[in-house]
């Protein structure tokens, strides 16, 4: 081995860079290397192959070990640049910081979707403790005056969980309060309301005194919305719309003509037969499929194939039926039963219906359901958004 003059010596010690390193730095360190000296912590080395890759901290705690001991102990000028280099080849091992995780595409903080939305309702949506889109459910007798049962749709604000709830609405305008609120919606038919609520001291929701606290969401596509005694519109600004999300889902589609004759005098009207009771009813067909559906009337006269106004679809819901497997708000059991939905995607028709009449126009095509070619007749609805069925359950047709 190569005896260094003191001249080189004196430039080996100056090159070497922990000369720069103070007292209180190597304290830092040390500390450092302590906290992880038990830690399996897998550490990243460039270079090297299989295994070599990875090493745990404890591994290159003994690695630095082996560089120092080399580099004291080596006494060739060769020597201790070529240890130098390679150490300063191999980049630092990331640290991982205790309760520290990254994680790409992470959720924003729960909060952050329920910030208020600018527009009309900010304010509004500020004040309350919940913003909540309900249905209605029947009210049992003997109900508490202005407790009424909801099912929650969408919590936009707050904590309460979808499903069965109650809410005090005993606060409301006095055309609307207490059970005249629920008096329409049935279970196979519910109304939908955007409501705004404070907590009261027992922890429950009341209806906040304030105008426009519950709106009835008319379109529950669109998620538009109306007073619920006047049904006039309510802007509720395009933010706030745009969260609301009860539109129906699973819906298949169903043959539709062009345009949209709600409202239009009526050319033709398929009437039933008469019945027992003086009644005239024919009756309503569904037949799904997972590409879509058709649905067909008939009585002793004749049979059509319905094709309804732009934005109908087919769904199937699972509804009361009776006996004879009919939808009933009496019904003792549930069937999966195949509907059609209208443009605001309420209830239209069910398979198995009674339909005294439907309206329309008959027209010269012909089209196929359940392996029969049917003459088309195009149905006409009352109003945009009419639900027969709707109505047939005691809920009020929307105002044109």
């Amino acid at each position: 081995m190569k005896e260094l003059s003191s001249e080189n010596l004196g430039r080996l010690l100056a090159s070497d860079p922990a000369s720069d390193v103070t007292e209180a730095e190597l304290e830092r360190s040390r500390a450092r290397s302590l906290l992880f000296q038990d830690s399996d912590v897998t550490h990243i080395f460039a270079g090297g192959t299989g295994n070599g890759h990875q090493r745990t901290t404890v591994k290159r705690r003994r690695l630095v070990s082996v560089v120092a001991v080399a580099a004291a102990l080596a006494g060739a000028t060769v020597l201790l640049p070529a240890v130098l280099h390679t150490w300063s080849s191999v980049p630092p091992a990331a640290v991982e910081e205790p309760g520290v995780v990254e994680q790409p595409g992470a959720m924003p903080p729960a909060g952050a979707t329920q910030l208020p939305p600018p527009g009309p309702f900010h304010d509004l949506f500020s004040s309350a403790d919940e913003v909540l889109v309900i249905e209605a459910l029947p009210t049992a007798s003997g109900q508490e005056l202005g407790v009424e049962p909801v099912n929650v749709r969408q919590a936009l604000k707050g904590s309460t969980a979808i499903g069965a709830a109650s809410v005090d609405v005993s606060s409301a305008d006095d055309q609307i309060s207490g059970t005249l609120l629920w008096r329409d919606s049935q279970k196979e038919a519910p109304m939908t309301f955007l409501g705004f609520f404070v907590r009261g001291s027992d922890g429950g929701l009341q209806l906040m005194k304030t105008a426009h606290s519950l709106l009835r969401v008319q379109n529950i596509r669109t998620a538009n919305t109306v007073d619920p005694v006047t049904d006039e519109p309510v802007d509720i600004g395009d933010d706030l719309r745009s969260r609301i999300n009860v539109a129906p889902e699973g819906d298949v589609p169903v043959s539709t003509y062009a345009g949209n004759r709600s409202g239009a005098v009526a050319a033709d009207v398929i009437k039933g037969t008469e019945g027992p009771g003086g009644s005239r009813e024919g009756v309503v067909r569904g037949h799904m499929a997972a590409a879509g559906a058709c649905f067909t009337f008939e009585n002793s006269a004749e049979k059509v194939y319905l094709r309804w106004p732009t934005g109908f679809t087919g769904a199937v819901r699972s509804l009361p039926v009776d006996a004879e497997g009919r939808v009933s708000s009496g019904g003792s059991a549930q069937a999966d039963t195949p509907v059609v939905l209208n443009e605001w995607g309420f209830i239209y028709m069910t398979d198995l219906e009674p339909r005294p009449q439907v309206s329309g126009v008959l027209s010269a095509e012909t089209a196929s359901c359940a392996g029969e070619t049917l003459p088309v007749f195009e149905v006409t609805p009352e109003v945009p958004g009419a639900s027969p069925f709707q109505k047939q359950h005691g809920v009020a047709l929307p105002r044109p």
